[in-house]
């Protein structure tokens, strides 16, 4: 990688962290390209140099959110395969550095989606592979494919349900020390 090729990618990187920490304080529709370019000391046109509009910037968030909860999800997967209940395989995704930065994304991104066509196809495909996963670790542990599926899909519903409650600590937090 060139200097420079190197310098871009550190750029872009400054650019998705600081419309990460826009996003989880003020949301999609709050989150400012000025707000977002002076966050990461630079300007808007640095901004529009490495995405052509707000909602690339944001499709750049989403994945790396995305990416992130794939790591995390191999934990809850790991448990499920080892035999462990579904709320037990979701405690064992929130050991990782599950936060409410992360669960604030999370939960825009699940906003978002029903208005941006592509969040929605991001979010969708994720979804499905975090079901696949989890029934292929419900398998693993002996499951029956019909079993296991019902084991997933619950695994699911506790780790979205502890999204969100996560998210609501943080902020019910932050409400407090404002």
């Amino acid at each position: 990688m060139t200097r420079q090729e190197e310098r871009r990618a550190r750029t872009r990187r400054q650019l998705v962290e600081a419309a990460r920490r826009a996003v989880a304080a003020r949301g999609y529709e709050g989150a400012s390209l000025d707000a977002i370019a002076a966050s990461a000391g630079l300007s808007k046109g640095a901004v529009y140099a490495h995405f052509t509009t707000k909602l690339d910037l944001y499709l750049a968030v989403v994945k790396d959110v995305l990416d992130e909860a794939r790591l995390q999800l191999e934990r809850a997967a790991e448990a499920l395969a080892a035999g462990a209940s579904p709320p037990a395989a979701a405690e064992a995704l929130l050991g990782t550095a599950f936060d409410a930065e992360h669960s604030a994304l999370l939960l825009d991104i699940w906003a978002t989606a029903g208005r941006e066509r592509r969040v929605g196809e991001l979010l969708d495909a994720f979804l499905a592979e975090r079901l696949t996963v989890l029934a292929d670790a419900a398998i693993r542990a002996g499951q029956g494919p019909k079993e296991a599926l019902a084991t997933a899909e619950l695994a699911c519903r506790l780790i979205d349900a502890a999204v969100l409650h996560t998210r609501y600590r943080g902020a019910a937090a932050a409400g407090d020390s404002a």
